[in-house]
């Protein structure tokens, strides 16, 4: 899907709950309720198409450079339009982590804590209970007034996906690549003020690009 049908922004919310993904093309899905009762999903992909499967992951302490006009957003989703109200994010250009520091998993597999499954539903969880504010970045689809959420059923559906990485992409997903339009879920955690960043990337996207965020050769 190309990144231009849709809206790239951020979605303020907290999350209610989560379920695992499975299959042969698994996401991990999380409900959200933004301060006025509505309510998001955030699809999360966790297995890649392209070899290798495994997606890069890093879940970890972060400071975004916008971090007070982050708290001062309104609850639900708002678009991000020439950096503004806040700057989309580059994994390149202004990066929050490095590429040296993520490491591959796959979505599911026996044993605790050794799958991205198990490692983002710590995260959801942990912001569940703290009660924090999530800002999930990415690209909005809905509302779909006649269609209710096909996981948590709430309606009108509405949501964000491709909360990954969006550039350095080759071959069928090319058309996906922009620059600072990377998705990503942080979460701050009032309590200390606290920022963790919940990071994923496709191990096949290159971290050489331009500036339209296509991958250098």
């Amino acid at each position: 899907m190309p990144v231009s049908r849709y809206r790239y922004g951020v979605l303020k919310a907290k999350a209610i709950r989560s379920i695992h993904g499975f299959g042969s093309q698994p996401h991990f899905h999380v409900c959200l309720q933004d301060d006025r009762g509505v309510q998001y999903r955030a699809s999360i992909n966790i297995r890649s198409k392209a070899y290798p499967s495994e997606l890069l992951y890093r879940i970890g302490a972060c400071l975004p450079d916008d971090a007070e006009r982050l708290k001062l957003l309104p609850g639900g989703f708002t678009p991000i339009e020439r950096g503004l109200p806040v700057r989309g994010l580059d994994f390149v250009r202004r990066p929050l982590l490095r590429r040296e520091d993520m490491v591959p998993l796959p979505a599911s597999l026996p044993g605790p804590d050794n799958d991205l499954n198990e490692k983002i539903v710590a995260c959801i969880d942990a912001a569940v209970i703290a009660g924090a504010d999530l800002y999930v970045f990415g690209d909005a689809w809905g509302p779909e007034p006649k269609t209710p959420d096909y996981y948590f059923g709430f309606r009108p559906g509405r949501g964000v996906h491709n909360i990954h990485m969006n550039q350095g992409n080759e071959g069928p997903w090319q058309g996906d690549n922009g620059a600072f339009r990377d998705g990503a879920i942080l979460v701050h955690f009032a309590d200390g003020d606290r920022w963790v960043g919940l990071f994923l990337a496709f191990q096949s996207q290159s971290w050489n690009t331009d500036e339209r965020g296509q991958a250098l050769k």
